[in-house]
């Protein structure tokens, strides 16, 4: 019988004291978005850090330009449109070949930019 009382009062002992333990491993840093927000803001900030800048590759081909990643406006989106760092090829003195691109809007949609010749980047609007 007290083996009994011993096991039903240390079951109530730990009932009482685990959840505080476990809800103190939940509770998020001042700032957080909820009771268990310290999880999802540190998910949040791994996932949406910002994309580190890749440098142009060290061998090219004379004719080729390296173009850095960029934004630029694009008629009929609700914002800058990120366009990557691509190579170009020159072909004349106002006139380059741009590679098929792949640009993101600010709200995640993305555009599809076909390959062609333009002018050369400094005298655009598009990518």
């Amino acid at each position: 019988m007290r083996m009994l009382i011993a096991v039903v009062g240390a079951a109530v002992l730990l009932s009482l004291g685990v959840p505080d333990v476990a809800l103190s491993q939940m509770k998020s840093p001042p700032g957080g978005t909820t009771p268990s927000g310290g999880i999802f803001d540190r998910l949040n900030g791994a996932t949406t850090r910002p994309v580190p800048q890749v440098p142009p590759p060290a061998v090219r081909a004379p004719d080729m330009t390296w173009v850095p990643d960029r934004t630029v406006q694009i008629p009929g989106t609700d914002g800058p449109v990120m366009v990557p760092g691509h190579w170009e090829r020159r072909l004349g003195d106002h006139e380059v070949y741009t590679p098929p691109l792949v640009g993101r809007t600010p709200s995640g949609d993305i555009i599809q930019f076909p390959a062609g010749t333009q002018p050369p980047v400094g005298e655009r609007q598009s990518p």
